[in-house]
């Protein structure tokens, strides 16, 4: 069964950005955080501890496919929890971003401006493999969440 993304020890974290890079580079065929699906922030304070890492947790049942205005822009993803965004469809200009509004987990759908479409983690793992603390890892999805 395919597996979800999972902040697994956030007290690891040290704000590298080294996940972040990985998902633009890799994914994106970009360096930007702005087009990353997983964002590092600083929530405060010295040293390691201070860090939130936002990133879509793989609903089983995601709220933000049936409040999407256009059909087919974002589905859930057959197995597994999470969504897809189809990117041909997805254009943010005609949409209230109520994908990003519903989203239980603030900030883990944002809209590129350059792109006009919603990024969201589709669940591919390249994050945990760049990840030099451990920081996340891929598990099976348990009912619920």
């Amino acid at each position: 069964m395919p597996k979800r993304l999972r902040v697994a020890f956030l007290d690891r974290c040290v704000g590298c950005y080294q996940c972040v890079l990985a998902c633009a580079r890799i994914n994106e065929k970009v360096l930007s955080i702005d087009r990353a699906s997983i964002r590092v922030k600083t929530i405060g304070g010295y040293g390691r501890e201070g860090f939130a890492v936002v990133v879509c947790r793989g609903c089983l049942d995601p709220p933000c496919v049936p409040v999407c205005p256009i059909e087919g822009a974002i589905r859930p993803r057959t197995v597994g929890g999470g969504v897809l965004v189809n990117r041909s469809i997805c254009d943010a200009i005609k949409c209230s971003h109520e994908c990003v509004e519903t989203c239980p987990i603030p900030g883990a759908i944002h809209i590129d401006e350059d792109i006009q479409n919603a990024i969201v983690c589709r669940q591919c793992s390249i994050c945990t493999k760049f990840c030099p603390t451990g920081v996340l890892i891929m598990e099976e999805p348990t009912p619920g969440f």
